[in-house]
């Protein structure tokens, strides 16, 4: 029987987590036959932890749970192999070193069964260091995005300005995602050409494909680890630059005060990096420019 729902897991070297992230999918209230209704995708990225020996027990215990093997690809390219090995209508993404939370997709899924024009749903995110200790929540740490809330509760459409907010805030967490396999199949998935930014990229393609709806209800807990990937600054930087380009060709198109915002978090991310190169007038420059687009932010 086709799953109501394909979970998948990109994984490198994370064996010391991935069996809590499946074991949080497992515990999901969904449907009346939660365990037959989902199923669980994880591409090992080129592991050396011997995360290939556990997903072959685990894989041979849970006809729903499928183990891919490949190369080191990224992030991106795991993703989308997952996706390509997956079968169920609605698509969720986990990270290995992530967990849901209770009734982390419940109300998420009653929408999107309800109204197809749906392509992208988002939740609140609780991050964790790596004792447990709470940093923080995703909607909190994001002001415009907080204002837009203005306090209100449960499911929350972004309405015609969804493109301009995702793009100004990355509010939209990855781990927390749950969208349609013929939207990703319309935008193109993920694209393996970027390292770092490859989500972001992809949810403001789905914005401008069709709704985009957020939950306030806290779906995942995310793991801040010292030395991933997003803390690669001089990446990520670049990434933003080539995002925030390709995506925006035409700035004046985005409405205020979200183009600003955008502009300047793109801007104060360069300062960054010539800051740490040495590249001292460089950063002065940038955090400048950056001033004049969102004066507050910077």
């Amino acid at each position: 029987m086709k799953p109501l729902l394909s979970v998948v897991i990109p994984s490198r070297d994370c064996l010391a987590f991935l069996p809590d992230a499946i074991a949080s999918i497992r515990r999901q209230n969904i449907g009346a036959e939660a365990i037959g209704a989902v199923e669980i995708v994880v591409v090992d990225d080129g592991s050396s932890d011997g995360t290939s020996d556990y997903l072959a027990q685990a894989a041979a215990a849970d006809p729903l749970l499928r183990a891919i093997r490949g190369p080191a690809r990224g992030v991106a390219a795991a993703r989308n192999a997952g996706i390509a090995a997956s079968s169920g209508d609605l698509i969720a993404f986990l990270d290995a070193d992530d967990q849901y939370l209770p009734d982390a997709l419940t109300d998420r899924l009653a929408l999107m069964a309800a109204d197809d024009s749906v392509a992208l749903t988002f939740a609140d995110v609780m991050s964790v260091d790596p004792q447990g200790r709470l940093v923080g929540y995703q909607f909190d740490y994001w002001p415009l995005f907080r204002a837009f809330l203005a306090g209100r509760s449960g499911l929350v459409p972004l309405g015609e300005n969804a493109f301009a907010m995702l793009l100004a805030e990355m509010v939209c967490g990855t781990s927390s995602v749950l969208t349609r396999r013929s939207a990703l199949e319309a935008v193109g998935g993920f694209d393996e050409r970027y390292r770092i930014s490859e989500d972001w990229d992809l949810w403001l393609k789905l914005a401008r494909h069709g709704a985009v709806w957020c939950s306030t209800h806290r779906a995942t807990r995310y793991l801040v680890r010292p030395g991933s990937t997003s803390r690669n600054m001089a990446e990520l930087a670049r990434t933003m630059r080539q995002v925030f380009d390709a995506q925006v060709p035409d700035p004046g198109r985005i409405p205020q005060p979200w183009r600003g915002v955008a502009q300047a978090r793109v801007r104060i991310a360069e300062a960054e990096v010539a800051m740490v190169e040495g590249r001292h007038l460089a950063a002065m420059g940038r955090h400048l420019s950056a001033f004049a687009a969102a004066p507050a932010l910077s």
